[in-house]
């Protein structure tokens, strides 16, 4: 749950968001098999992605093979929806 938390203490945080520590912590969970590790780590993007959705898609971009199917999915429904992914 320590994970969990450090990855979903850069929601709401909007421009104020510290993008270089939550990718980074996003990169040292991605392999993780944790269900709630996973679904943090899309939430987050997902979250941060309303901010600056360029930044989120170049980082998922350059991570889609090592990001899960859900952590994928959940990062970038935004993206998808307003056509940028």
């Amino acid at each position: 749950w320590i994970r969990r938390a450090a990855i979903l203490s850069q929601l709401k945080h909007k421009q104020d968001t510290d993008h270089r520590t939550l990718f980074r912590y996003c990169r040292t969970c991605m392999g993780e098999s944790e269900f709630f590790i996973k679904k943090a780590i899309g939430w987050a993007l997902r979250e941060y992605s309303k901010t600056d959705p360029d930044r989120v898609l170049i980082f998922v971009e350059k991570e889609k093979c090592n990001l899960s199917g859900l952590s994928y999915r959940e990062g970038t429904k935004i993206l998808k929806k307003n056509g940028l992914a």
